[in-house]
């Protein structure tokens, strides 16, 4: 507990030397991706087929955004891991206990979003919307342009299934009463597809399905574990 004592200048030193590890290791892995950043390309472009770039950087510029997002996507755990020493010192250790498993969970939940993302909504989402083409439109797929959609698809699955997370903590906290929270379950899917369809980047309704279902899913998963800690903090509580 003697961190709580640091001043402000140590505390920025210690995160200075936290975020310093984290490009130390960050850096091979973007040197490693940009080398297998063919095979990475080809793997993510399966399901549209050849991609195409329109300007004489643009082929390169998309090289060095996929070894940068591969980097990051492989480094997280030790981004993760450095956030935890940084904080770390500072909790009690029934806050470490908390903290440890809220952080491993939300990881857990973040590539678990992105991979269904990558593996599964996107592949099929491209699939759905290529076959509206036809003999008079047919594809000719920017390589920049795919990108920017299969990274704002991972992002949105791997963001919004931190919902989970967040409602334990809350649960937790005493914050959120999860029972109070299933009387609104018509109000929230509502909201869920509201909320799918302005984040999905198309108009049809698989898009907006694709989104919208998972996250129904983990809203009952997040509600049934939030339930559980809730009744054991009540019951602590009253103890």
């Amino acid at each position: 507990m003697e961190d709580r004592e640091l001043g402000f200048w140590e505390h920025v030193a210690e995160l200075r030397k936290r975020l310093i590890y984290s490009i130390l290791f960050i850096i091979p892995s973007f040197v490693i991706a940009f080398f297998l950043s063919d095979r990475i390309i080809d793997l993510i472009s399966k399901p549209v087929g050849q991609l195409y770039f329109f300007s004489p950087t643009e082929a390169f510029g998309v090289r060095v955004k996929v070894a940068f997002l591969t980097s990051i996507l492989v480094s997280m755990p030790f981004i993760v891991y450095q956030g935890w020493k940084f904080v770390e010192p500072a909790l009690y250790p029934h806050e470490k206990r908390a903290v440890f498993w809220g952080l491993f969970f939300s990881l857990l939940m973040f590539y678990l979003g992105s991979a269904l993302s990558i593996l599964v909504v996107s592949p099929y989402g491209i699939r759905f919307l290529m076959q509206f083409g036809g003999q008079n439109l047919q594809p000719m797929i920017r390589a920049a342009d795919y990108l920017d959609f299969l990274l704002y698809m991972t992002l949105s699955f791997a963001l919004l299934f931190q919902t989970p997370v967040v409602m334990v903590v809350l649960s937790r906290m005493g914050i959120l009463n999860p029972y109070s929270i299933s009387k609104y379950r018509k109000h929230i899917v509502f909201v869920l597809f509201v909320l799918a369809a302005i984040i999905t980047p198309s108009v049809d309704a698989f898009g907006m399905l694709a989104l919208a279902l998972p996250l129904i899913i983990i809203l009952e998963v997040g509600l049934i574990i939030s339930k559980m800690v809730y009744r054991k903090r009540r019951k602590d509580a009253d103890d």
